[in-house]
């Protein structure tokens, strides 16, 4: 038999052992913040696909390991969008009604942006990452974001270094036959034309195109002094700049800005040793956050960092920022959407702005390979 004074003790314990409303601590274990990952992780795409996703794990970690947002921990969830503007549709559709997400993180490819914008506008928040169409933020959705400069501000600012420190006489290009392919054709010829550029001529690629002879001896018979190479993607960005080299072409190359990785360096062998193109992202950058994530990145993963790294860790910060400014409540969309346009956001490349439409302003550096390394070309 249990006297009364045992059992008041008992249910007094007991009563401890129970969280309740207002707890802190280990006490009080909040659910995580679900946050999915679309990106392409198979197909053409998969290797920026991965360093995407490489990127936003080892933010996540970084931010987990100081104890979370609002004291919960950031869970990230893959899904791939095969580099398909149907299957970004798909995923986007699985995240939301499926796996009830709070947030998204999406758009490497501009054709996938396009089409998963309009599963997403007006119900969660969404963070593009590398698309640069304009109309990804132009048409209005009052909770999504995009990071990278579109290709109007890109080009903008990378017109000009060829002009002025390039200085082809003439050019012919080399594009992907997609929405930003044919943009960047109609941007750059504009552009390159009104400094006195020559452009002689251009062919297009299909994404799923493996070999580029044809294209690329149609282009060296124009003679232009220079090649503008716009590669959506890693593999196959390589394969081209080998191939132009093994045409026999002696004018100069020149990459499509926001495409420059390390791997793209590696597989391409001497083909892009003293080629130009421009990116957000240098690793001599003096944002307080990139030191340590660039640890962790390293300490995770095989491949070296990259723009398109960045571009998925910039993507987490902006969503814990937006989190923590709406007092810890993911869900809290029209407050986070409204923190994040009025504040200056700080992230791995910098501080970042939003506009009204939900653009991101930030800087833009013109790189060069240089001994296999890319490096920021500074006067």
């Amino acid at each position: 038999m249990f006297g009364r004074r045992t059992l008041l003790a008992a249910a007094a314990a007991l009563a401890l052992a129970i969280p309740v409303a207002g707890t802190t601590g280990a006490q009080a274990q909040q659910p995580p913040v679900r946050i999915a990952v679309i990106g392409p992780m198979s197909g053409t795409g998969a290797f920026e696909g991965q360093l995407g996703l490489e990127g936003a794990q080892a933010m996540a970690a970084v931010i987990n390991a100081k104890g979370g947002v609002a004291g919960r921990k950031l869970e990230l969830l893959t899904y791939d969008d095969k580099g398909s503007p149907e299957d970004g549709v798909s995923a986007a559709k699985r995240a939301m009604e499926q796996d009830n997400v709070d947030m998204i993180i999406g758009g490497w490819f501009s054709a996938v942006a396009l089409s998963m914008k309009e599963v997403t506008r007006d119900m969660i928040i969404t963070v593009m990452t590398s698309s640069q169409h304009p109309k990804v933020t132009e048409e209005g959705h009052k909770y999504l974001f995009r990071l990278n400069a579109t290709s109007a501000m890109m080009s903008e600012f990378y017109s000009k270094a060829i002009c002025d420190r390039i200085k082809p006489k003439s050019i012919a290009f080399m594009n992907v036959n997609d929405d930003w392919g044919r943009l960047e054709l109609e941007n750059y010829t504009k552009l390159l034309t009104a400094c006195g550029i020559e452009v002689k001529g251009h062919e297009f690629y299909n994404r799923t195109d493996t070999d580029f002879t044809t294209a690329l001896t149609k282009l060296k018979s124009l003679n232009a002094d220079a090649i503008y190479v716009a590669a959506i993607n890693t593999s196959q960005g390589a394969t081209i700049y080998r191939q132009i080299k093994q045409t026999g072409y002696r004018g100069k190359v020149i990459a499509s800005a926001g495409n420059m990785n390390p791997k793209l360096v590696e597989l391409s062998g001497n083909s892009l040793e003293q080629v130009y193109s421009a990116s957000p992202f240098t690793e001599d950058g003096a944002a307080p956050s990139l030191k340590p994530w660039l640890a962790e990145y390293r300490k995770d993963y095989k491949n070296d960092p990259s723009f398109i790294a960045a571009l998925g860790a910039q993507a987490v910060q902006v969503l814990a920022f937006g989190i923590d400014a709406a007092g810890g409540d993911p869900r809290a969309y029209d407050k986070i959407a409204a923190a994040l346009k009025s504040q200056s956001v700080p992230t791995v490349m910098g501080e970042l702005r939003f506009s009204d439409k939900g653009q991101a302003s930030q800087s833009i550096h013109l790189v060069q390979v240089q001994k296999k390394q890319i490096v920021s070309v500074r006067d």
